[in-house]
């Protein structure tokens, strides 16, 4: 009977335990209006920064291939643009249409930028368009960057399939 109590009353607090803890994850941050504003101000102009410089990373997290489901990336691929070069670490999903001989790694590379557009499409998003010849292949890799960080990324290629990503500036 003893034994019975016991493990009850360890369940209740576990219950009461777990109730409190998803109370205290509901909780405000604590942060005024004013102060959050000026936050997504600081972010808005650090992603403006970066944009404009030409120097930032965006972290992929998730991919849209054309032919296949889309799934989460877990990995820790990113996309490194860094003055006149473009350091891509993707993987690729998709139909090849002119493969080169040699081993094939995806979109793994680093390679000198051929043409750049930079436009501000909207008012929270920047427009950045980046062609990149690489052996036989021209590959285009249009961002589409937002002001909280978010960032949309399209590779296209004229031999192989378009892929989309989603991603965050690393800030």
């Amino acid at each position: 009977m003893k034994k019975v109590r016991l493990t009850l009353q360890r369940g209740a607090m576990a219950v009461v335990t777990c109730v409190l803890l998803s109370l205290m994850s509901c909780a405000t941050s604590g942060m005024t209006r004013e102060e959050k504003a000026a936050e997504r101000a600081c972010v808005a102009q650090a992603v403006e920064d970066s944009v404009m410089n030409m120097t930032f990373t965006v972290e992929v997290n998730y991919v849209n291939p054309q032919r296949m489901p889309s799934r989460m990336l877990n990995y820790g691929y990113s996309v490194k643009v860094d003055g006149d070069y473009l350091d891509s670490y993707l993987p690729f999903f998709g139909r090849v249409y002119r493969a080169e001989f040699g081993e094939q790694t995806g979109l793994h590379f680093k390679e000198r930028i051929a043409e750049r557009k930079v436009v501000k499409a909207k008012r929270d998003c920047y427009a950045v368009e980046l062609v990149v010849r690489r052996r036989l292949e021209i590959l285009i890799y249009r961002f589409d960057v937002f002001s909280n960080g978010k960032v949309s990324l399209m590779v296209t290629s004229d031999n192989r399939d378009s892929m989309l990503f989603s991603g965050e500036l690393a800030l």
